[in-house]
């Protein structure tokens, strides 16, 4: 099920976070996280079918689980 999917990559970095602990990737997944925050949340803004409107809201927020991992809170996602 594609829900499973969506969830079962951030279920992957929480659990191998202290494998992450490279700067530089924790910088790229900051900016990759901040990025996908701010276009699903402007694109569910302009979006009509409520479909649309709830996977991009939820991609906004598997964003801000990604930019809470990049900045060392693992708990807190």
């Amino acid at each position: 099920h594609s829900s499973t999917l969506v969830t079962a990559g951030v279920y992957l970095l929480i659990r191998f976070n202290m494998l992450l602990l490279d700067m530089m990737f924790l910088k790229i997944l900051l900016v990759l996280s901040s990025l996908t925050m701010f276009m699903a949340g402007i694109s569910a803004n302009y979006e009509f079918d409520l479909k649309k409107i709830i996977a991009l809201s939820t991609l906004s927020q598997l964003g801000l689980m990604m930019s809470i991992l990049s900045m060392g809170l693992p708990d807190l996602a």
